[in-house]
């Protein structure tokens, strides 16, 4: 998922990958021809075996190959916290609550949220069922073991993402830098019109590769011609573009499996207009690949060992939100949500809290400002959408300063 974007871009990344993977992967290929990208990004991050997110060895985290806005400090949580308890009083102080979290991994923000929660609103912890949705197996273990250690187990438990729809439930469904790793189709403006960039096998090279081809069957039937031209954009040549139908599907799952309450989306992306116009690069467009801690805009390099993510369409995942029946609630930037929810007075709460030392209040003022850097993390954006419930402004999307904030 979208790493803090100040990682080094210079420092060399090994070629080749998982063996495994990389023979499934070319077998493929040769039984039928090339794959879209969205297939090729789908093997190398979900392959149940040696897809990057689903290997025994955790990835994300300070000794992984990115940090998550949870690990930077606990006070992204703490802050997380105050929207739920808002979004409880706003529902009528259901019992139970479900917070349900997609992408949870080892549990660190949950654990984050729920100590918030128990130590602020202890008629909502009484409520409060929070559930983990996680792809991974062996993370789904070390999360439940690590919250039972904290003394949660009694409120947090977890769900298999993979077995199908889940139940739907009344509460907030939340996703911190999900669909940003959801697979993409890579696209390219050549002669006045779309062209795909599917993954071949170069043998000359030894590697995957580029190949040029017509519009793949699952992109053809976005018309991208006109949702581009709804939104103002005009491409020019070797503009290259993602398009992403499996987040779009993703959050429509999302949205029917919340009966009543939020759903609320952190990633880094931008409403489609001003993906489209202002973030496209030619030739390369956004994918991007870390790992180590490094960047790159090689995808093919290290096949599953690395990360892959591309910019979210946030216009395209609210049109699906809307067409599985949700309402829109707000669009802002992380910075701006953080603060509206009082980021800034858990900082200076900090400086009266017994056995505080100047060093933990400096570290935790470094954090803070990385979670609002406008130039990494704070450009994040940050959606909510609702069903049967109130869309007047949700602090975080200007409840707190009275104006309701919309891009797109």
């Amino acid at each position: 998922m979208t790493a803090d974007q100040h990682f080094a871009t210079d420092q060399p990344i090994d070629e080749g990958g998982h063996p495994a993977l990389v023979a499934a992967i070319r077998a493929e290929i040769a039984a039928d021809g090339p794959i879209t990208f969205a297939r090729f990004m789908e093997c190398a991050l979900y392959h149940p075996d040696y897809g990057y997110y689903q290997v025994p060895a955790r990835r994300p985290g300070r000794g992984g190959d990115f940090i998550t806005a949870p690990e930077v400090h606990p006070f992204f949580g703490f802050t997380l916290a105050r929207f739920v308890e808002v979004c409880w009083e706003r529902l009528g102080r259901p019992r139970p609550f479900v917070v349900r979290e997609y992408g949870a991994g080892i549990g660190g923000l949950a654990y984050d949220v729920v100590a918030a929660i128990s130590e602020r609103a202890p008629a909502l912890r009484a409520a409060l069922d929070y559930r983990l949705v996680e792809r991974n197996p062996h993370r789904r273990t070390q999360a439940q073991a690590a919250l039972t250690e904290g003394g949660l187990s009694d409120v947090v438990h977890a769900e298999d993402g993979a077995g199908g729809p889940l139940p739907p439930i009344v509460g907030v469904a939340l996703a911190n830098e999900v669909a940003d790793a959801l697979p993409v189709h890579r696209l390219v403006w050549r002669d006045g019109g779309l062209r795909e960039r599917w993954v071949t096998w170069d043998d000359a090279a030894g590697r995957f590769a580029d190949a040029e081809g017509a519009l793949s069957p699952d992109v053809a039937a976005l018309d991208l011609p006109a949702y581009l031209a709804d939104q103002g954009v005009t491409l020019a040549e070797h503009d290259a573009i993602e398009v992403s139908p499996a987040a779009a599907a993703w959050f429509a799952t999302v949205a029917r499996g919340l009966e009543r309450g939020y759903t609320l989306l952190l990633d880094y992306g931008y409403p489609a207009a001003t993906l489209y116009r202002d973030h496209r690069l030619r030739g390369s467009g956004t994918v991007r690949a870390y790992a180590g801690h490094t960047v790159t805009d090689d995808p093919y390099r290290r096949v599953g060992e690395q990360d892959l993510t591309a910019h979210v369409d946030f216009t395209r995942l609210q049109r699906a939100g809307e067409a599985a029946g949700l309402t829109f609630a707000g669009l802002t930037t992380q910075a701006d949500f953080l603060a509206d929810l009082g980021l800034g007075d858990l900082l200076v709460g900090l400086q009266t809290e017994p056995g505080t030392s100047i060093a933990d209040y400096y570290a935790a003022q470094s954090a803070v400002l990385r979670l609002i850097d406008p130039g990494g993390l704070g450009r994040f954006r940050v959606l909510a959408m609702a069903r049967e419930t109130p869309t007047t402004p949700l602090p975080g999307f200007g409840a707190v300063i009275g104006v309701a904030r919309r891009e797109g």
